[in-house]
């Protein structure tokens, strides 16, 4: 790269702009390592993309992501490209992509078990003040999805519950808190991707809801959000045959144009989930689905080159630019995208201040808190012992690093495998009082509930999948955790099993 900046025109100006730098503006892409290489800095160059997504493989660290971003901004200087949009998934819980060092929360899910909207205006101010120290201005959270199917292999604990109003105010408290520390949110994912049973990423998701159902149920939390200025939403790579029998939403003029914007008159920025979800496979070529994305009222498009690597940055760059040429998307329809984008950038202008650093000792202590509220608090009851005897106490696990959840117990543990026989089980939970149960595999309940139990045995089980678990296990069990692993970051129960 020269040290000579290039010369272009005037990014905070629709006017100023070329053909090709809107098209750039319209892109939201991944990035390989750990600094920008020679691809991304061939999209500044050429294609003026100017907003960036990262993921867990980009922040393995604080110093990492910290230089990372350092160095997409001063290529993006370079380009005369600024302000570069620098994007993440960091939800808390189960969706977290930077995991070492910052302070980490409760999932939406166990914030809405609390009820306590200033705990999720707090979870979103810490979490915001902490990507914003690290150079990230826009986290695509909340999720504002309501978790109403039990089979949703996706959403679960991603969702702050199942009931719509609570849902919707834990959103509006969500977006304020990120709007206090100046950081972009988005709502996600329109119009809703909590009453389906396949997960995106691998299929079409097809919801049979009508549009009144909609209103009643999914759109509440989208509303509120709305109300409450939230810079942009992302769509839902889902089927809605009784509301656009030919479109997912992400394709859907129906859904978004008319919905979306019409009726529900959202002004910010629509983006599209990410273009490499297998749930669009069966939509069409990418490139055209691209272009229907536009047409249908998106303003931006993520190609996250994170999942399948099958989708082509350069392809699609060219099919909106052609589309543009051939007035397959009207100039109109292209600059009341560019309009809505330069209005989020100049957003990241105003970012201004001094704002808590990362792991400030004050919001290491709320952010305990909260999860010890989360735990102790469990709508199941009182299931966890403060004190218990480790020489009479098993922990079972699917997973080895499970085993050393509770290391205060220097106790019996033993890893779950496919090789193990009933008998080999049976011989290991015989003589315990007490069993801890630690599973992330359905496949595994078939065999402990073939077990023959002692009568006077205490089975403390955790599930670590979808809230839902608990109504498929038909064990003895003294207690029931139903969200843990997915709620609470692991090591939190270092911190709150306190053997005495």
């Amino acid at each position: 790269m020269s040290n000579d900046p290039i010369m272009t025109k005037d990014f905070s100006n629709i006017s100023m702009l070329s053909l090709r730098e809107k098209i750039g503006l319209l892109l939201m892409v991944g990035i390989s390592g750990h600094h920008p290489d020679k691809i991304v800095q061939q999209r500044m160059e050429q294609q003026y993309i100017s907003a960036y997504l990262l993921f867990q493989k980009n922040t393995p660290s604080l110093s990492v992501t910290k230089s990372l971003t350092d160095e997409l901004k001063q290529m993006a200087e370079h380009y005369l490209l600024s302000p570069l949009l620098i994007a993440i998934d960091q939800e808390q819980g189960r969706v977290i992509r930077i995991k070492n060092g910052i302070t980490r929360l409760p999932a939406a899910y166990a914030l809405g078990r609390l009820n306590n909207p200033q705990y999720v205006h707090d979870a979103c101010f810490i979490s915001g003040c902490e990507l914003r120290s690290l150079g990230i201005n826009i986290n695509f959270a909340p999720v504002a999805d309501i978790n109403s199917n039990p089979d949703n292999p996706i959403i679960g604990t991603r969702s702050f519950g199942e009931n719509p109003v609570l849902v919707s105010e834990m959103v509006r408290h969500a977006i304020r808190g990120y709007h206090d520390t100046g950081i972009i949110c988005s709502a996600k994912h329109f119009p809703g991707h909590g009453d389906v049973s396949i997960d995106s990423h691998l299929d079409l998701p097809v919801s049979e809801k009508n549009i009144d159902q909609l209103y009643q149920t999914e759109l509440l939390p989208f509303e509120v959000a709305i109300s409450e200025s939230v810079p942009m939403i992302m769509t839902a790579h889902i089927s809605y045959p009784k509301i656009d029998s030919q479109w997912p939403a992400t394709l859907s003029p129906t859904i978004l144009t008319q919905l979306l914007r019409k009726k529900m008159k959202y002004q910010g920025v629509i983006i599209s989930d990410d273009l490499e979800m297998k749930a669009l496979n069966q939509c069409g070529p990418h490139e055209d689905l691209a272009v229907q994305m536009i047409i249908a009222g998106c303003d931006m498009l993520i190609i996250s080159e994170n999942l399948t690597h099958e989708v082509s940055v350069d392809n699609i760059y060219q099919a909106l630019f052609q589309a543009v040429q051939n007035q397959i998307i009207s100039e109109d329809r292209l600059n009341e995208s560019v309009q809505r984008i330069l209005r989020l950038r100049q957003r990241v202008v105003k970012q201004e201040g001094c704002l808590p650093g990362i792991r400030e000792p004050q919001n290491v202590c709320i952010s305990h808190q909260m999860m010890r509220e989360v735990f102790f608090n469990n709508p199941h009851g009182q299931h966890f012992p403060i004190s218990v005897d480790p020489d009479n106490l098993l922990i079972l696990s699917d997973k080895e690093d499970l085993l050393n959840i509770c290391p205060h117990l220097q106790t019996h543990r033993l890893l779950l495998t496919k090789n193990q026989s009933l008998e080999q089980l049976q011989a290991q939970v015989r003589n315990k009082d007490e069993v801890f149960i630690f599973l992330s595999q359905f496949s595994f309940v078939s065999i402990l509930q073939e077990i023959d139990w002692p009568s006077n045995q205490k089975i403390r089980f955790f599930s670590l999948n979808n809230p839902y678990i608990q109504s498929t296990i038909h064990l003895p069990c003294a207690s029931y955790i139903n969200l843990y692993a997915e709620c609470l970051p692991l090591e939190i129960f270092d911190e709150l099993l306190i053997i005495t």
